[in-house]
C-alpha cells in the first residue's frame, strides 16, 4: 500500500471536513448547554426561589434550540466523517491488500 500524493481538491476536501468537525464540537457544546439549562438548572432556581417562575417560559425556547443542534450535530458529523472517508479512499486505494 503505497500513499499517493494529495491534490489540491483533496486538500480542500480536508479543510471542509475539519471545518465541519470544528462546527460539529461547537453545536455539541450548544446542544448541552441549552438542554442543560431548560432541563435542570432553571427548574432548580425555580423551586429554590432564586429566579421568578415567568422563567419558566424560557425553557419552552431551549429545549426545541437543543433538538434543532442534536439533528444538526448528527449532520456535521456524518459530513465530516463522509469527507474524512473519501480522502482517505483516494489517498489509500486499497485499505487492505
Amino acid at each position: 500500500m503505497d500513499p499517493r500524493i494529495l491534490t489540491s481538491d483533496q486538500w480542500q476536501l480536508i479543510n471542509d471536513s475539519l471545518r465541519f468537525l470544528v462546527l460539529f464540537v461547537g453545536l455539541v457544546i450548544n446542544m448541552t448547554m441549552s438542554f442543560l439549562l431548560a432541563h435542570a438548572v432553571i427548574p432548580s432556581l425555580i423551586n429554590s426561589g432564586e429566579i421568578a417562575f415567568a422563567t419558566h417560559r424560557l425553557r419552552m425556547i431551549l429545549y426545541p434550540i437543543s433538538a434543532i443542534s442534536a439533528v444538526l450535530v448528527i449532520v456535521a458529523f456524518s459530513t465530516a466523517l463522509t469527507g474524512f472517508v473519501s480522502v482517505i479512499h483516494q489517498f489509500y486505494p486499497r485499505f487492505a491488500i
